[in-house]
């Protein structure tokens, strides 16, 4: 079974190189709506300065210099509390922290939570053996080699299952590609992480209360805890995925920190046990050295300072929680960081770790915090043109207004590939860009066979925002574009569209050459960030898949890597006419 699910899936990922127009993704249950208008966070955090709550302005400071220093960390918005106060809170422009953001693997926590909340009732224990859980399901392959794997192991990822996120993008029902994977080790023996493990708490939440988990968490936690503008993926049979695909505003992130510094109270109501927190912040079992160095509880990360846990998704989403300084720390980010070992992880502990401690005799100043202010607020602004450049901006674009560039841009959209796959949402590729002005707005107009998707842009480069459908999936994004030269002094125009719910970034490039002019899609975090990010989590998995291993020693290095840069980087000839 094994070996057929990884046929699939390198049958997928060859289509992806080749002729995307053969996939035929398995469509989630339902697609995430469009966000909903910027409103209010219900029970927003008390804001104070730094000395208030015994944290010098300087550290802040100086954290958040050395961050700006890091251009690789490309974070999105960042919060600081402490003593429930927000210290510090930081939109990183275009982003906006009144926009949800998904959390990658960071949600496997909040399942973690969901699954405590029926240990506390009775109706689940560390103990049950998932098979028990799923006996009203007839699977076509017997359970014998998972009749021992329980609800302890997954919530520590040490279920030794093979089957992965490689095989839910080719499989329709989940629970029977789980069930039928071999097991590479006796469960509860070795950690080996797996977003599938996760899934499989969310389907056991369902086969033992009739409900979804979702549902069940909207109704116990989200709704006491103000927390309405929040969105969970599911898989194609409505199930909440688990492991990835919750949608969160930062400030409700943080509310997470909260509940579990106060012991799982919320406004005077209990709404989990004290006990159930204590043991899934405890180490559990060891994790990957690799991911990180302090060990794994029950869906939750041991973290960089003593007593510490967080919450922890790819590409830099992270909810550190500091139990000894009631404090938390939550950042949303697009780059190509993995697990908590990281260069941000690092940095945070680098100020907040183990050698920080609080001052309470601090005496607040006004100066201090409004240069803090200052500095969060700038980062949130886009750059300053001078006069002269914003007067330019029109007559510059003008090389491009009135004009279409035709192209043949098969399996090439609008969506970055990271999302495509992701999202499950292939187009059949772009045919032509054209651009039209009104006034200070120019509009890239991209045709495609099922319809055209306008993007407008500023003149003076500053964003605009906006919302499209592609693939059937409704972003929110910005886009900024401009023209520019590169540095052999070739006339370059560079549009980039930021998904503001997501961790990637499209750049589309068309070059001006004297013989030709070229359209150059690229994206953010590109192949090389994400295949060295991504590095870690493969070797583990190697070495414990046999099967798969033997089939990637026989991959072509090279050819790898020459198909990895094709297809996060095509490039098209393009014919120019007028509109």
């Amino acid at each position: 079974m094994d070996i057929i699910m990884y046929k699939k899936a390198l049958d997928y990922v060859s289509k992806l190189y080749g002729n995307r127009e053969s996939l035929h993704p398995i469509p989630p249950k339902c697609r995430k709506p469009a966000c909903s208008a910027p409103s209010p966070v219900r029970y927003p955090f008390e804001r104070a300065s730094a000395e208030e709550v015994g944290i010098r302005t300087e550290t802040v400071m100086a954290f958040l210099n050395e961050l700006s220093e890091m251009p690789e960390l490309r974070p999105h918005s960042l919060m600081i509390a402490k003593d429930d106060k927000i210290i510090c809170e930081c939109e990183f422009y275009p982003y906006r922290a009144d926009i949800w953001h998904v959390g990658h693997s960071l949600c496997k926590s909040i399942t973690g939570l969901a699954v405590g909340l029926l240990i506390d009732d009775g109706l689940l224990s560390l103990d049950d053996k998932i098979t028990e859980l799923f006996a009203k399901r007839a699977f076509s392959i017997d359970f014998v080699r998972q009749k021992d794997i329980t609800i302890r192991h997954l919530l520590t990822m040490s279920a030794g299952v093979a089957f992965n996120e490689l095989g839910s993008v080719t499989y329709e029902d989940w629970a029977e590609g789980f069930f039928s994977a071999g097991v590479k080790f006796e469960p509860g023996t070795q950690f080996m992480y797996n977003s599938m493990n996760s899934y499989m708490l969310s389907a056991a939440i369902r086969e033992v209360t009739g409900r979804d988990m979702f549902e069940l968490l909207s109704e116990r936690l989200f709704a006491p805890m103000g927390i309405s503008d929040i969105f969970w993926e599911t898989c194609p049979r409505g199930i909440t995925k688990g492991g990835w695909g919750l949608y969160a505003k930062i400030e409700d992130l943080m509310k997470f920190g909260k509940l579990f510094l106060d012991g799982g109270v919320w406004r005077g109501k209990r709404l989990i046990s004290k006990e159930w927190l204590a043991a899934s912040t405890a180490k559990q079992i060891e994790s990957s050295p690799a991911m990180n160095d302090y060990g794994y509880g029950y869906h939750i990360w041991r973290s960089i300072r003593n007593g510490s846990y967080q919450f922890n998704g790819m590409l830099g989403q992270n909810l550190l929680i500091f139990p000894d300084l009631h404090m938390i720390i939550a950042t949303y980010c697009g780059n190509a960081e993995f697990f908590p070992k990281s260069k941000l992880v690092s940095l945070i502990g680098k100020y907040f770790g183990s050698g920080f401690c609080a001052e309470p005799s601090l005496k607040p100043s006004r100066r201090a915090a409004s240069q803090l202010s200052s500095v969060c607020r700038k980062f949130g602004l886009p750059q300053v043109l001078g006069h002269a450049e914003k007067n330019a901006g029109l007559g510059a674009l003008s090389r491009i207004i009135g004009k279409r560039y035709e192209i043949d841009a098969k399996g090439t959209s609008l969506s970055p590939v990271v999302l495509s796959v992701m999202q499950n949402c292939f187009t059949d590729g772009i045919q032509s860009i054209s651009f039209q002005a009104s006034g200070d707005t120019v509009t890239a107009f991209f045709e495609k066979r099922e319809g055209r998707i306008p993007v407008p842009f500023a003149v003076d480069g500053s964003a605009t925002y906006f919302t499209f459908s592609e693939g059937g999936e409704t972003f929110s994004a910005a886009a900024m574009g401009k023209m520019t030269k590169n540095e052999d002094d070739v006339p370059v125009f560079k549009l980039s569209l930021y998904f503001l719910e997501m961790t990637s970034v499209r750049h589309i490039k068309i070059f001006f050459h004297h013989a030709k002019i070229i359209v150059r899609f690229s994206e953010e975090p590109d192949a090389e960030e994400l295949s060295a990010g991504f590095r870690p989590l493969l070797e583990e998995f190697l070495a414990k898949n046999k099967a798969l291993k033997a089939i990637a020693s026989k991959a072509d290095g090279g050819l790898l890597a020459y198909n990895m840069e094709k297809l996060f980087s095509p490039e098209y000839t393009a014919v120019e006419t007028s509109l």
